[in-house]
């Protein structure tokens, strides 16, 4: 009989360097604001300096206050699930709360009075010493997985078009710390010899089904990862049930190009679970939060960019015969056309000939005043009137013409689930790199990653990087 394995922890190094780091950015950051506010003398203390030992006390308070909440928001969760920029967002949503947790409780306390400057302070010096912390762990995080501390050890079961995927994600992000030891055949049959190749990678064949356990044991496996074919499911149950004694996890990868979907979601009524596969679009109070930020951002975007986008219009204006503003019909949301502006970067006869056609690098159809605003984005600046007016979001996939949309769509499946949602100004696909005359079918993944996945810091994150990537002029052409 093959004996139970024992946990190998994998998880638990990174909630222990994470919850270390942030042990000691906030007594940092509130021992050094004690010192800034009442020892250095760059501050007046009316009132006199208040005892070390009251504000030591409350930091300790302050400290299982802001590690509860951390931990209640997933911020100890493995690293490998999250970005950086997830992470961070997490901090500045915990940091708040838990600020206002504890100015409430000081409130409340009257044997002590606090300073508020001193809160202040160490709220902002809590989140720098956190955000350095983070950013110092992930990096030791790394060497250590580097190095073969802390991974996770994968076994994969299945030949789903999921595989070769899963693949792919663990070769191009390291920082997972997810080792694939092997994968084994899910029939009786003896593996033939030599590694399985997925895609561009070499997989070993480790055995049969059959040596499930034995397998699982030699190998140390901390997590069986089942890429079954939907007609293969009733194996989920039987190998869940063999590796009952074992401390592994097992997790079924649903085949999501089999049904054309790239996000499932569980919900649950009365204790009845549901797995939705494709919804609708966004909620309804996701499109009023959506249209909200679309309406402030682009009423003040037109207030702010008034001044530039006159000197532009004269530019235009100066630099080719034609109108200022080009008008094209585009496609938007629910499949309704609507007329998107922009300043005119071509010739008035750019199509009379070629007809309908993608722009591409080095086009000589554009005018010299329009290959600039068209390197830097700001020939579309107009189409903040269309976001005000909703015609269009902040973000969102980026608008195509009708012949575009209908060719794409006989191309590529789940094209037109793309106008779920208003058209964008920018998207996930564009902060991508994905500009210009790239794949549509990429462009389209990207698209449809969004739709499902909408939330407002995603908005937020996509509308900072795509400041970047305009000051760069990526495939802007």
């Amino acid at each position: 009989m093959v004996q139970p394995t024992r946990r190998r922890d994998a998880d638990l190094l990174q909630p222990t360097l994470f919850l270390l780091s942030d042990i000691l950015a906030l007594e940092t950051a509130f021992l050094l604001t004690y010192l800034v506010r009442f020892r250095t003398g760059w501050m007046a203390t009316p009132l006199g300096v208040p005892p070390f030992a009251g504000y030591l006390y409350t930091s300790f308070v302050t400290l299982l206050i802001f590690a509860g909440i951390f931990y209640a928001q997933g911020l100890y969760d493995p690293v490998r699930r999250k970005s950086l920029e997830e992470d961070v967002a997490g901090l500045v949503r915990s940091v708040i709360l838990g600020s206002l947790v504890v100015l409430a409780m000081a409130f409340f306390v009257r044997r002590m009075s606090y300073s508020r400057t001193f809160f202040v302070l160490f709220f902002s010096l809590t989140l720098f010493f956190l955000f350095c912390g983070r950013v110092f762990m992930r990096g030791l995080l790394r060497r250590y997985l580097r190095r073969g501390v802390g991974v996770v050890r994968v076994l994969l079961i299945g030949d789903s078009t999921m595989k070769e995927r899963l693949l792919d994600t663990f070769h191009s992000l390291p920082g997972l710390g997810i080792v694939v030891v092997g994968a084994i055949a899910e029939d009786g049959d003896e593996p033939g010899i030599g590694p399985e190749l997925v895609g561009a990678h070499e997989l070993p064949v480790l055995g049969t089904l059959d040596q499930l356990e034995e397998l699982v044991a030699a190998h140390e496996v901390d997590s069986v990862l089942l890429t079954l074919r939907f007609e293969r499911l009733t194996l989920v149950t039987e190998i869940a049930e063999r590796l009952g004694p074992f401390h592994v996890d097992v997790q079924f990868v649903p085949d999501m190009q089999r049904i054309h979907a790239s996000r499932m979601r569980l919900k649950e009524i009365a204790g009845v679970p549901f797995i939705s596969v494709r919804q609708g679009g966004l909620s309804g109070m996701d499109r009023i939060v959506k249209r909200t930020l679309d309406m402030v951002a682009a009423a003040l975007g037109l207030v702010l960019t008034l001044p530039l986008m006159l000197v532009l219009a004269l530019l235009v204006r100066l630099s080719s015969p034609g109108p200022i503003l080009y008008r094209q019909e585009r496609l938007g949301r629910d499949h309704r056309t609507f007329q998107m502006l922009k300043f005119r970067t071509m010739r008035t006869d750019a199509e009379r000939s070629s007809g309908p056609v993608i722009t591409v690098a080095g086009d000589l159809r554009r005018t010299r005043m329009g290959s600039f605003l068209r390197r830097f984005s700001l020939d579309e600046l107009p189409q903040l009137w269309n976001v005000l007016r909703g015609d269009m979001s902040l973000v969102g996939p980026r608008p195509e013409r009708m012949h575009f949309a209908e060719k794409f769509h006989r191309e590529i499946p789940r094209y037109l689930e793309r106008h779920r949602v208003r058209s964008g100004l920018t998207g996930w696909a564009q902060v991508h790199g994905l500009r210009g005359n790239t794949p549509v079918e990429l462009r389209t993944v990207y698209d449809l990653h969004y739709v499902e996945h909408w939330s407002l810091g995603l908005d937020l994150r996509i509308l900072l990087r795509t400041v970047l990537h305009v000051l760069r002029g990526n495939n802007a052409y």
